[in-house]
């Protein structure tokens, strides 16, 4: 039962810190968290040591757990380990992958093109936004199971969790990692499964491993851009509004 409720105090400030609810440099108290969640500072305590310890949140001594500053260079670091890593999966499991596998990822590919028929019917993406994302990382994690390589699937998701994470501090208009709805709607979910189309195709083919890895590159690169470039955007917005605020107190 107390480990239940650690799990449920975990997820409570993870899928905030990944919707950005929780924005960087703000300290987490355990009471406010106990009474969000409705259970004790235990579990709440415990919760916070495991985010700390997972390097999605910072302790500071004497100070408390605050929720880490984000950087330019960090969001860069996670995409670039992920394509490392990811490129290389997809080249190495190219014409190997069991029927099974190949029909999951169908699948999944035909529920995230159902929400692109769904946004583009609305012209707005709302609440599938989450739904679309959850899709999109069950799809490249299924990729990473199929190595059977278990240290390299918890790794991956690891790096997914934290580009998620950072990526939501970095700035309120990204809902998903490498896909900033509110700057680019429908053409962003619509290119992702144009993408995926082209990554089955290539799956089944033993000669494709190179086209393959060219493009998972280009498709995490293209998230990796879309992000900075909304932090980049974040970040002036933030500073114009210093200085505005500077003037007018002058």
């Amino acid at each position: 039962m107390h480990d239940n409720l650690s799990q449920k105090a975990y997820w409570h400030i993870h899928d905030k810190l990944t919707t950005g609810a929780l924005q960087p440099g703000l300290r987490l108290s355990n009471r406010a968290v106990a009474k969000e969640v409705g259970i004790s500072f235990t579990p709440v305590r415990e919760a916070l040591n495991r985010l700390v310890s997972e390097g999605l949140l910072e302790y500071r001594e004497g100070l408390g757990v605050f929720v880490p500053q984000v950087s330019h260079r960090q969001l860069e670091e996670l995409y670039e380990i992920r394509e490392i890593l990811e490129c290389e999966v997809v080249a190495r499991v190219c014409g190997k992958l069991p029927k099974e596998t190949m029909g999951q990822l169908h699948r999944l590919q035909e529920e995230m093109q159902n929400i692109v028929e769904q946004v583009e019917h609305d012209g707005k993406i709302g609440p599938r936004g989450e739904q679309f994302r959850q899709l999109d990382a069950t799809f490249h994690l299924t990729l990473i199971r199929a190595t059977g390589n278990r240290q390299l699937l918890e790794t991956v998701a690891d790096l997914r969790r934290k580009c998620a994470i950072v990526a939501a501090g970095a700035s309120g208009a990204i809902e998903l990692v490498g896909h900033v709805f509110q700057m680019e709607p429908i053409n962003s979910i619509r290119r992702t499964c144009h993408e995926h189309d082209r990554l089955l195709a290539l799956l089944q083919d033993r000669g494709g491993e190179d086209e393959a890895k060219r493009l998972a590159r280009n498709h995490i690169r293209a998230g990796r851009q879309l992000a900075l470039s909304a932090f980049d955007r974040t970040y002036i917005n933030s500073s114009r509004r210093v200085t505005r605020a500077e003037e007018a107190a002058s």
